[in-house]
């Protein structure tokens, strides 16, 4: 959501209970890597366990909200889990971040965030810290085929500077590709949101193109905005999964503490034709938001979408179902 370093802070641990939250699932995959494909047959429910901007290296206690995310998806008994960018700097020093995950599962998905970026660091530091061979990638999980894209290119003719926000031609036929010839019903992952507040530059031709094969896509999930929000567009279902630590405010208050880790899992029931959501709820751990006289300003998200949770949600998903 934020454009500078300056950003990221800290809140205390705690567990968040599973819920669920619901979107529609219906997109083909193929292309790119696939890392670690699990069986295609489809199953009763398939459960992931997700964590968005952790902010490993800004976040003050981001080690004990990993702790917490880990100790928690172990009890879940989650297929796979997923981290959804701005996880943790990518250098030897916050190596322990992506270690600690990586051996917490065996099927682990990571998106590239901005911050991923800070201080010089590249995509080949991403590869070489998570153990990933691409930035954009299909990852097949029991019956449901997850499309990982990188929102981070450049090349933009609307950028107005900061943090490239941009999807570019050749990953654009890629995911054109993957949801023309997916046999599965399709998940996208991205870090900057595909719709709704702080969007990528070129959201309007990914909304277009995904909504083309809505039949396909079940759902899409973001991170990077810090907001709790969902949002359909021309079909297509697209969640903004709240951070793990703070709502950025800005200023000299810089952040908003959530008193507790958010973190949720996302169940995709086959035989109902839902997706799910798990509820985690939260408090400010000091002044809110509207505390600090956010709000006052112009072009904000509304208050609804800013809060220190993650809503449980139910959603109908047609290609759940019809697989």
């Amino acid at each position: 959501m934020e454009n500078t370093i300056t950003r990221r802070a800290l809140v205390s641990l705690a567990g968040c209970a599973a819920s669920q939250l619901v979107f529609p699932l219906n997109s083909p995959t193929q292309g790119q890597p696939v890392f670690n494909s699990v069986s295609n047959e489809l199953t009763g429910k398939v459960r992931l366990g997700v964590i968005a901007d952790l902010h490993g290296g800004l976040a003050v206690d981001a080690s004990s909200r990993l702790d917490a995310f880990l100790e928690s998806m172990e009890k879940n008994g989650c297929d796979a889990l997923i981290q959804l960018g701005d996880f943790a700097f990518p250098n030897p020093k916050h190596q322990d971040f992506a270690d600690r995950l990586n051996a917490a599962h065996k099927h682990v998905i990571h998106v590239i965030g901005n911050h991923e970026f800070d201080f010089g660091l590249k995509r080949a530091d991403c590869y070489r810290a998570w153990g990933i061979q691409s930035s954009y990638y299909q990852y097949d999980i029991k019956g449901v085929r997850i499309l990982v894209l990188d929102g981070n290119e450049k090349g933009s003719p609307t950028h107005g500077g900061g943090y490239p926000s941009y999807i570019g031609e050749a990953q654009l036929k890629w995911l054109e590709k993957q949801l023309r010839e997916s046999p599965l019903p399709v998940i996208v992952l991205s870090h900057q949101p595909l719709a709704g507040p702080s969007t990528i530059n070129n959201s309007k031709q990914i909304q277009d193109l995904l909504a083309v094969y809505k039949k396909k896509v079940a759902l899409c999930v973001n991170g990077h905005s810090h907001l709790d929000a969902l949002f359909q567009v021309k079909g297509v279902s697209y969640l903004h999964h709240n951070s793990a630590s703070y709502f950025w405010v800005g200023g000299k208050q810089r952040m908003a503490y959530y008193d507790k880790p958010l973190f949720s899992v996302l169940e995709l029931d086959f035989e109902r034709g839902l997706a799910k959501m798990s509820a985690c709820t939260g408090q400010w751990k000091t002044q809110s938001p509207k505390q600090m006289g956010y709000f006052q300003s112009e072009n904000r998200p509304s208050e609804e979408m800013v809060v220190p949770e993650i809503r449980g949600r139910g959603i109908p998903c047609e290609s759940l179902s019809a697989s």
